[in-house]
């Protein structure tokens, strides 16, 4: 079965005056043509609810009936009496008086056409895959959406990104900024001080990369959130411009305790 109801269409952002139709009142002619700026707006509103009419100073009831006041119809307003030749008339369409409603019910859709999409690219847009399922699709060909509570299989690259640390006294790697990251040692005569990570979540993993200036020689010492095999930390490479990388896993947030791997000398 087709979708029964309303099309879904964007509101109105502002409100819009209706075209003054008080030159075409005659006291016989009951329906005018509803216009903005010589055009029918659209979306045309749905109801009288979302028109304010006033003629001849007197504001007009809304009446889906046509029994007083005014209906709309066909892209026109009907007046249950005709007004009367020369009288003032004034009309405006309400903003937001449309189709979009928060709580509102949309049609299930498919892939080749969603059932919220774009007036300029309609086979784009989200769908009703099934029972509690939301589907995307973008040119009529469905996507997959990522369930975080599901095992996920993917058939792209995921990219984790490598933030640059600032080269300090105390280096405190804040976890959630990143999973990859790189300190440069360029601070002459300096020994670091690689400190407990703020924001440690267990199961998170990832790379450091210690790399030396062209000097080199530069030192880290370890916080104990830090763990190395039988409990040894790494000497880094001392040649200029080397690269140490730590490869970790945060087994415990709440000391935290922090697995670690080192593996040195790497070129820059």
């Amino acid at each position: 079965m087709g979708y029964i109801g309303n099309n879904l269409q964007v509101a109105f952002e502002s409100y819009l005056n209706i075209e003054d139709i008080s030159s075409s009142c005659n006291g016989t002619t009951t329906s005018f043509a509803l216009l903005v700026n010589g055009v029918a707006p659209v979306p045309l509103p749905i109801n009288e609810q979302q028109c304010l009419i006033s003629v001849g100073g007197v504001i007009q009831q809304p009446d889906s009936t046509g029994t007083s006041g005014f209906r709309l119809s066909g892209g026109n307003i009907i007046f249950s009496s005709a007004p009367g030749t020369g009288q003032d008339f004034f009309g405006v369409i309400l903003a937001g008086a449309d189709y979009v409603n928060a709580g509102g019910t949309f049609p299930d859709g498919s892939a080749a056409a969603p059932s919220i999409t774009f007036s300029a690219d309609t086979d784009t847009g989200f769908y009703r895959n099934g029972s509690g399922v939301v589907g995307l699709t973008s040119n009529g060909s469905a996507l997959t959406i990522a369930n975080l509570e599901d095992q996920q299989t993917f058939q792209a690259a995921q990219i984790a990104r490598v933030v640059d640390l600032t080269d300090a006294a105390t280096v405190t790697i804040n976890m959630a900024t990143a999973n990859n990251f790189s300190l440069d040692l360029d601070t002459a005569g300096a020994t670091r001080a690689l400190a407990a990570p703020t924001n440690s979540t267990a199961g998170q993993s990832g790379s450091i990369f210690l790399i030396q200036d062209g000097t080199g020689s530069r030192t880290i010492t370890w916080n104990t959130a830090w763990r190395f095999p039988g409990g040894t930390v790494p000497t880094l490479s001392t040649a200029a411009n080397s690269v140490d990388r730590i490869d970790y896993i945060i087994r415990d947030d709440a000391t935290p305790l922090i697995d670690c791997v080192w593996t040195g000398n790497y070129t820059r």
